[in-house]
C-alpha cells in the first residue's frame, strides 16, 4: 500500500506541474544484507517526501518523480541521521537513473553515479574538505563544550556556571569565522563558474545574510529562468525580498505587538523619532553581550529623540526572555516577542504577525535604525566591532552630534 501512495502522488504531480519526471535510486550497501534504509527529499513545491525500502541481499530500489535536482538524505535510523552521523549521507537527487553504493556504518562515503548536479556538488565538497579537516579539533572541542552546556542545564546548576559554559561555547563558535569565510569564497567562485547550477542554487540559500544585496541579486539573475523556477530559486527570491525590506532604502514593514507590560506597541506610532530595532534572544550569548553598548547609545540619545525597540526570539520561553531583560537591564526601552508561530512555520506558511520575516532576519543579533520618516537607514547583522562602530557613525550623524 505504501508503494501505491507514493507512486499515485507521483502521477499527481505530473498533471499538476506538467513536468514532474521518474527518477530512480538503486543501490547497495556492502556488509549489510538485511534491513531498510530511509529516502528523504522535497518535491518542486517544497514538500517533504519520506520514504522507505527494505534491503533484499543488501539492494534497495527506490522510485518516483521530481521535477528538478533536490537535495535528498539516506540514512538507516527512523530519522534522517545528523550531518556528523556515519550512517548517513546526502546527495542530490535528480529526475533520471542514479546509483549509489554505500558501505555499512559508513554512508558519509557514498559512492554516486548518474546525477550531474551531484558531480559538481561533490567537486565543490572536495575543495571544502581540507578547510573541514582543519576545522575537526575545533568542532571536536565545540561539541565537548555544547554537552557539557546542555548537561550543567539539564542537572539545574547555577546561573554562575551556566553562563560560565554559554560563554565557552560562544568563543568557540566564533573561532569558526576565518574556517567559514574561506569556504564562503570557495562558494563565490563556485557560482560564478557554475551560474545556472541547481548546486549553486542550493549554496546560495546559505550566503543570503553574508552577502551584499548587489552581489547577492547578480548571482541569482545568473541562474536563469528554469533554476529560478524551482523550489530553491523561489525560495532565495523570497528571502532576497524580506532582505530588501529590511534594508537601508526601504519603508520599514509596519507591526503591532503585546510589549513584556502587556500594552500595545504598534511602530508606525514611533513615527518622528529614530529607531533602533534590536532583534536578539536570551539564549544568544552575542546578542546580550551587545547590551551594554545598546545602553550606552540609548542613554547619550534618548533626549534627543531616539527609541529601541527589543525584539526577543523567546515566543517559546516567554519567561527567559522576561528573566533576560531585568538581568540586563534593558527594560528601559520597549521589548516585544518576534511573534513566532511554529504551526506555520512547520507548514512552511507565512505569519502576518511575524516580525523577524518582515525585516528579513537570518542571524541573531541583528540591529535595523530607522529615520524620523520611518525609513531604514542601517542594517547591522554580522556582529563584529567594524560594524558596531558603523552603527555608532550612522547614529551621531543622525543626531547631528558628528
Amino acid at each position: 500500500m505504501r508503494q501505491i501512495i507514493v507512486l499515485f502522488s507521483a502521477c499527481l504531480l505530473c498533471s499538476l506541474y506538467g513536468k514532474a519526471q521518474e527518477f530512480t535510486l538503486t543501490g547497495k550497501v556492502a556488509g549489510q544484507p538485511s534491513g531498510w534504509v530511509k529516502l528523504y527529499y522535497a518535491d518542486s513545491q517544497g514538500k517533504r517526501i519520506k520514504d522507505s525500502c527494505q534491503l533484499v541481499d543488501g539492494q534497495f530500489k527506490f522510485r518516483g518523480n521530481i521535477a528538478e535536482p533536490t537535495m535528498a538524505y539516506l540514512d538507516e535510523a527512523a530519522f534522517p541521521g545528523a550531518m556528523d552521523d556515519s550512517d548517513a549521507t546526502s546527495f542530490f537527487l535528480e529526475p533520471t537513473a542514479i546509483n549509489i553504493d554505500l558501505k555499512y556504518k559508513d554512508f558519509k562515503d557514498a559512492v554516486i553515479t548518474g546525477s550531474k548536479t551531484q558531480e559538481e556538488y561533490a567537486a565543490l565538497e572536495a575543495q571544502k574538505k581540507p578547510i573541514y579537516e582543519e576545522m575537526a579539533p575545533l568542532g571536536k572541542a565545540y561539541k565537548l563544550a555544547s554537552n557539557a552546556l546542555r548537561k550543567a542545564m539539564k542537572e539545574k546548576k547555577d546561573e554562575a556556571t551556566i553562563d560560565s559554559l554559554k560563554n565557552k561555547a560562544a568563543d568557540l563558535h566564533d573561532e569558526f569565522d576565518p574556517y567559514y569565510a574561506r569556504a564562503a569564497q570557495l562558494d563565490y567562485a563556485f557560482f560564478a563558474s557554475h551560474p545556472q547550477s541547481y548546486a549553486t542554487a542550493f549554496y546560495l540559500q546559505f550566503h543570503v545574510s553574508s552577502l551584499t544585496i548587489d552581489s547577492l541579486q547578480m548571482f541569482y539573475d545568473r541562474l536563469g529562468a528554469d533554476v529560478q523556477k524551482s523550489h530553491m530559486g523561489k525560495e532565495i527570491a523570497k528571502q532576497m525580498a524580506e532582505l530588501k525590506a529590511g534594508s537601508p532604502g526601504s519603508v520599514a514593514a509596519d507591526f503591532t505587538a503585546k510589549d513584556i507590560n502587556g500594552n500595545t506597541l504598534t511602530l508606525s506610532t514611533f513615527k518622528g523619532k529614530y529607531i533602533l530595532i534590536d532583534f536578539w534572544a536570551s539564549w544568544c550569548v552575542p546578542c546580550r553581550r551587545s547590551m551594554p553598548h545598546v545602553k550606552e547609545l540609548y542613554a547619550e540619545y534618548k533626549d534627543k529623540g531616539l527609541e529601541v525597540i527589543g525584539v526577543s526570539d523567546d515566543d517559546n520561553d516567554s519567561s527567559a526572555w522576561k528573566k533576560a531583560v531585568a538581568t540586563d537591564g534593558t527594560g528601559v526601552w520597549h521589548n516585544v516577542l518576534r511573534g513566532l508561530d511554529w504551526a506555520k512555520l512547520r507548514k512552511g506558511e507565512k505569519s502576518e504577525h511575524d516580525i523577524s520575516d518582515k525585516f528579513g532576519i537570518h542571524s541573531l543579533p541583528t540591529k535595523i535604525l530607522i529615520d524620523r520618516d520611518g525609513v531604514i537607514i542601517g542594517r547591522y547583522d554580522k556582529g563584529t566591532e567594524e560594524e558596531a562602530a558603523a552603527m555608532d557613525k550612522k547614529l551621531a550623524e543622525a543626531m547631528g552630534t558628528h
